[in-house]
């Protein structure tokens, strides 16, 4: 007992002092600290919070080796899944992220909170998932789409739905989704990431045209508002900035069948 006293007070001052230097942005020896601390939930926020201001600096190797110890910490905790998602996509580790979208899948499939339904099934749409997966993905996002157009996110319910239909190539219905985000106001990267799933449904649709269109004017409100990649610190919503990033890619190549017209997010 008298052992585990002095561990537990041991693990308390090694927290305490992390968390004090990163109060101070004295990130690298905050980290220092916490990983000589035995694996224990407590650290959880800690890494949390390290993972996410790797990411700000665009250092993603570092940011999912903090973010992938909370979702082993805190494995019902949807937030660290919500981030690692888009950081191993813009690693290029696609094969990690396939394994990710599985465990998404199998911790939260039966979700009944719109909110998490939402975010976890958008992180496993923004890249094309298997058809084997496409309903219980569809259930998730039913679940969102459950809460109604009075809940305060319910541009992003819209928006989900909308990438949902795409994916199962259903094109005029997920037109009729994602149409009425583009004038909602207040979240420039949905509205981007909107563009380009509705572009690549009109293409689909053979509406050429409407489709260069759309994913002209997505385009433009990346290259004239978004941060620009190592040029400076990414903003908080830095893990939708990489999917508005991906999604462009995905309709360049299929409309004008090249590389995403911007260079961000390589």
């Amino acid at each position: 007992m008298r052992q585990q006293a002095e561990a537990g007070a041991r693990l308390g001052e090694k927290l305490t002092q992390a968390g004090l230097l990163l109060s101070r942005n004295r990130f690298e020896e905050a980290e220092e600290i916490v990983n000589q601390i035995p694996t224990h939930f407590a650290a959880a926020s800690i890494f949390n919070v390290l993972g996410i201001v790797h990411a700000h600096r665009e250092q993603w190797s570092a940011a999912i080796t903090n973010l992938m110890k909370v979702v082993e910490y805190m494995p019902t905790d949807h937030e660290a899944y919500h981030l690692l998602a888009p950081s191993l996509v813009q690693n290029g580790d696609l094969e990690a992220y396939a394994r990710h979208r599985e465990r998404i899948l199998r911790q939260f499939a039966g979700t009944s909170d719109p909110i998490v339904a939402e975010r976890m099934a958008k992180d496993c749409l923004f890249v094309a998932p298997p058809a084997s997966d496409l309903t219980t993905i569809a259930r998730m996002v039913e679940t969102a789409v459950a809460a109604g157009p009075n809940h305060r996110l319910w541009p992003y319910f819209q928006f989900v739905k909308g990438l949902a239909e795409y994916r199962q190539g259903r094109f005029a219905s997920a037109v009729e989704w994602l149409q009425p985000v583009l004038p909602r106001s207040g979240d420039m990267y949905r509205t981007v990431q909107a563009y380009m799933t509705l572009a690549m449904a009109q293409r689909r649709l053979m509406q050429t045209d409407q489709a260069r269109a759309t994913l002209a004017k997505g385009v433009e409100i990346a290259e004239t508002r978004f941060p620009k990649s190592g040029k400076a610190s990414l903003d908080e919503q830095w893990h939708d900035w990489i999917i508005a990033h991906v999604l462009m890619r995905e309709a360049s190549s299929l409309i004008e069948g090249a590389p995403g017209q911007t260079q961000e997010a390589k």
